[in-house]
């Protein structure tokens, strides 16, 4: 008889282990669906604040600034137009404080992500040719582009705005 009590222990501790793994099996279940269900919406945001950020630092490069004549020293609000055209010395200021100081033009624009402006023509600053101002993409994911028109040497020119993380 003592054998059949040995026997049934070892059966119990079995149940017992099935149990806890059981519980263990549905709890990452749950975590995998709660997981998968919330995902949607977290991308959703990510889009949701990248247009933001995007429609607010493209309204800002197409305005004026603040003040009307900044420079580097005083620029409260960057912005690049004069008369509803490009001004080409707040262009061109525009993209000096941006390689030297990338990170001073992100405050400015009171932005966490990157961005990439280009032109549908080339622009000439300090003589040179340049195809955009910022970091460019490369590959990047959740990268948006937002478009807009203006006027640049008396011509219409497409503004694209790159916003990415």
């Amino acid at each position: 008889m003592e054998k059949r009590g040995i026997l049934n222990v070892k059966s119990q501790a079995w149940g017992i282990d099935l149990a806890i793994a059981l519980v263990i099996f549905t709890f990452g279940i749950l975590i995998f669906f709660f997981y998968t269900v919330n995902r949607p919406n977290e991308a959703k945001e990510n889009i949701d604040s990248l247009s933001y950020d995007g429609g607010a630092i493209a309204s800002a490069v197409l305005s004026k600034g603040y003040p009307d004549n900044w420079n580097a020293s005083n620029i409260v609000t960057l912005g690049i137009l004069s008369d509803n055209k490009i001004n080409e010395t707040k262009l061109e200021y525009f993209y000096n404080l941006s390689t030297e100081d990338y990170n001073r033009t992100r405050a400015l624009f009171n932005t966490r992500f990157e961005y990439y402006i280009s032109f549908s023509q080339n622009v000439s600053i300090g003589g040179l040719e340049v195809e955009g101002i910022g970091n460019e993409p490369n590959n990047e994911k959740n990268l948006i582009r937002i478009t807009r028109f203006t006027i640049y040497k008396n011509k219409p020119t497409t503004v694209y705005f790159d916003i990415w993380e």
